[in-house]
C-alpha cells in the first residue's frame, strides 16, 4: 500500500510540473522584466482504477489522500525573445490508509526552464515559442507522503498562440517529458501533454477560458528494461476560469479542472486553483 501511495504522489508531482511547463502564452517577457507566479491548490483524490473491471473504482473510508500545494516560479527576461525561470513548489501532503494518516511537507522537486521566442508574439497575428527544462530530485522521496519521485527528467515543448481578433485567441501547446530512474532502477515512463486553449475577452481588464487537455504517461520499465504492465495512465481534462487584471503587470486567474476520461492510477473529482502572476520592469 505505501507502494501505491508513492506512485500516486509521483503521479501527482509530474501532473503539477508539465502543466508549469505550458501554462504560460507564446510572448516571452522583455528584457529586463522579472516575473513573480504562485499557483495554490488543494486535490483530494477519491477513486483509483480496476484494471480488470476496466473502470473507476471509489476509495474506501479508510483511504484518504489530500495534497495541498503552492507552485512559485520566478523568472527573468534576459532578451526580449529569451527567458530563464526557476519553478520552487511548497507541498503539504497527507496519505489515511486503514485508519492511519501520513503526512509530510516541503519542498518538491524543483526545476528551471527556459523559454525562446522563435517566432516573437503580437497580438495581430501570434507567435511561436521553444521551452527547455530539468526537474531536479530536490523533493524528500523518503517521507511518506513523498514530496518527489528521486528522478531527473527533462522536456521539451513548443507553445503557438494566436493573435486576437473579434475577442478571441486560440493556443496551441505540447510537452514531453523524458523522466529518469528510481534507485531500484525502476525507468518511470515518459509523459506527453497536450493543451488546447480559448480565450474570450469578457471586459476591458477581464477574460475567459477553456481548455482541453489530453495528458499521457507511457508505461514504467523495470530494471531489465521490461514494460510494466498496466502502468500506463491517460488523463482528459477540461479546465475552465476567468484572468483578471486590475493593474498592469498583475493577473489573478481563478479556475478548475475536471478530469472527464481517463484510465490508470488515481483520479480525483475536481481541482480548484488560483494563480496569481506579476511582472514587471527593472532594467532595459
Amino acid at each position: 500500500m505505501k507502494k501505491l501511495s508513492v506512485l500516486c504522489v509521483a503521479l501527482f508531482l509530474a501532473q503539477a510540473a508539465s502543466a508549469q511547463i505550458i501554462w504560460r502564452p507564446a510572448k516571452t517577457l522583455s528584457h529586463g522584466s522579472f516575473l513573480i507566479y504562485t499557483s495554490n491548490y488543494i486535490t483530494q483524490f477519491n477513486k483509483s482504477y480496476d484494471w480488470n473491471g476496466e473502470k473507476w473504482v471509489p476509495y474506501g473510508d479508510d483511504r484518504k489522500m489530500t495534497y495541498v500545494g503552492m507552485e512559485t516560479m520566478f523568472g527573468v527576461g534576459l532578451t526580449d525573445r529569451i527567458e530563464l525561470l526557476v519553478n520552487l513548489p511548497v507541498n503539504f501532503n497527507s496519505v489515511e490508509t486503514g485508519g492511519v494518516e501520513n503526512s509530510a511537507s516541503g519542498i518538491g522537486d524543483m526545476y528551471l526552464k527556459t523559454r525562446v521566442a522563435v517566432v516573437p508574439w503580437t497580438a495581430d497575428r501570434g507567435g511561436f515559442t521553444l521551452v527547455g527544462a530539468v526537474r531536479l530530485a530536490s523533493g524528500d522521496r523518503e517521507v511518506m507522503p513523498a514530496l518527489g519521485d528521486g528522478t531527473t527528467d527533462f522536456v521539451v515543448g513548443g507553445i503557438f498562440s494566436s493573435g486576437w481578433k473579434s475577442g478571441f485567441r486560440w493556443h496551441l501547446r505540447a510537452a514531453y517529458w523524458l523522466n529518469g530512474k528510481t534507485d531500484s532502477d525502476t525507468d518511470l515512463g515518459d509523459e506527453l501533454k497536450i493543451l488546447a486553449k480559448l480565450d474570450r475577452t469578457i471586459a476591458a481588464k477581464l477574460a475567459g477560458f477553456v481548455t482541453y487537455i489530453p495528458d499521457i504517461f507511457f508505461k514504467n520499465k523495470d530494471a531489465d528494461g521490461e514494460a510494466i504492465d498496466n502502468s500506463q495512465k491517460h488523463r482528459h481534462y477540461i479546465s475552465a476560469g476567468i484572468v483578471w487584471n486590475p493593474v498592469k503587470g498583475l493577473f489573478i486567474r481563478p479556475k478548475a479542472t475536471i478530469p472527464v476520461a481517463g484510465e490508470g492510477g488515481s483520479l480525483y473529482s475536481v481541482k480548484p486553483l488560483v494563480d496569481v502572476w506579476y511582472s514587471f520592469a527593472l532594467f532595459k
